[in-house]
């Protein structure tokens, strides 16, 4: 029987699409209902909505009214510019919190989301990438120190999917020092919503701090960013503490720039060799004469093929060029974790201020990029 209701805030075309499936299929767990705060905008009230209607379950309008529900677990995936308020109102209210990535888009929020975590006794986790098993066999390589000291880490993910070699010519990234506005509804800041994951599994990987970020954003691929004002691609290079270097490269690329999702590859350098970790290998490449990937119809409405809710309504040709192995959901391992964290009392390893301290990187980042000089962390507060 399910011990623990879960409470949805937020709806389609937004990460809670794979959220609210993942907790569904928890044996542990029962979705209770999907909320949001109070005036929200029709248009976010209706993928609400949508998405309850795809569960069956109700949705309540009053996210206040809603945490008085029977429920002990909330998955929140707002936009990003209401995370912080958001989750420290599920906290407050004593409940676990499953928190979308990354935490925050200011500092403030950040630091509040850690506050109300230390002052409220929840147990709070933030999605990432740790749970897939290349990474799992990468920090095992760490450990077994199979590469000798590790002096160098690099981590890539980068996303196929959208329409490349739109951006107009000579678009040139001019970055801003604060981040500003993160979510639209056609598209959304590539290198803060990606290198989440590269930046968490440096951290988890070398157990080190960043101390210093060096970083450039661009527009090189689609035409809604550089309209929009951000960017769908950015590297950073970060000194950490111990000695190790690491580099991060993240974003968004198109679709047919890759035969599967995107790369997504972990490289350990240490004194006795270096180690490739990629979430594609093994895999089988087949040729045949299949036709290529080609674009689906444009959703106007989700021009970059974010959301699974969208590509449903208009379906991609499927990618047949490789095969990988079949690996299970990180995704699913993830919440799993989170479950026995909060059946045990350990502290989980994504933790708030583990989850802040990447998202401060990123944050750093852009100062980095508008600075075009390294930047040291911790950045000042106020």
């Amino acid at each position: 029987m399910a011990e623990y209701g879960v409470l949805l805030v937020g709806g389609s075309r937004t990460h809670q699409e794979s959220h609210a499936r993942v907790f569904a299929a928890h044996p542990k767990c029962r979705l209770v209902a999907v909320t949001d705060e109070e005036g929200v905008s029709e248009y976010r009230a209706e993928l609400d909505r949508r998405l309850a209607r795809e569960h069956g379950i109700p949705y309540v309008a009053d996210l206040d009214e809603a945490l008085r529900m029977d429920v002990q677990i909330v998955s929140s995936t707002p936009e990003v510019e209401r995370r912080g308020r958001v989750a420290v109102r599920c906290m407050e209210a004593g409940k676990h919190v499953y928190l979308d990535k990354p935490l925050a888009g200011t500092l403030a929020d950040v630091d509040g989301i850690v506050d109300a975590a230390d002052r409220t006794g929840v147990t709070a986790q933030m999605f990432t990438t740790i749970c897939s098993e290349w990474a799992q066999a990468a920090r095992r390589a760490v450990r077994s120190g199979r590469v000798g000291e590790l002096r160098a880490v690099h981590v890539e993910n980068l996303f196929a999917k959208g329409r490349a070699g739109t951006v107009p010519d000579g678009a040139a990234r001019r970055e801003k020092e604060r981040v500003g506005r993160v979510t639209f509804v056609e598209a959304k800041r590539e290198m803060f919503d990606v290198s989440i994951y590269c930046v968490t599994l440096a951290h988890w990987l070398t157990g080190q701090r960043v101390e210093t970020v060096y970083c450039q954003t661009g527009n090189y691929f689609h035409a809604q960013h550089a309209r929009l004002d951000v960017e769908d691609f950015g590297a950073m290079a970060l000194r950490m503490t111990g000695g190790v270097t690491a580099t991060i490269v993240s974003g968004r690329f198109g679709a047919a720039s890759h035969p599967q999702n995107g790369p997504q590859r972990i490289v350990l350098i240490g004194t006795e060799g270096a180690l490739t970790f990629d979430a594609y290998r093994p895999r089988v490449e087949v040729y045949n004469d299949d036709p290529d990937f080609t674009h689906p119809p444009l959703h106007l409405m989700d021009p970059m093929a974010m959301w699974a809710s969208t590509a449903a309504e208009n379906p991609p040709v499927p990618k047949r060029r490789w095969a990988a192995f079949e690996q299970a959901d990180p995704m699913m391992s993830d919440v799993a974790a989170f479950i026995e964290c909060i059946e045990t009392g350990r502290r989980p390893e994504i933790d708030p201020q583990t989850a802040a301290a990447s998202t401060e990187v990123i944050l750093a980042g852009y100062a980095s990029a508008a600075r075009k000089e390294e930047v040291a962390l911790p950045l000042p507060r106020g």
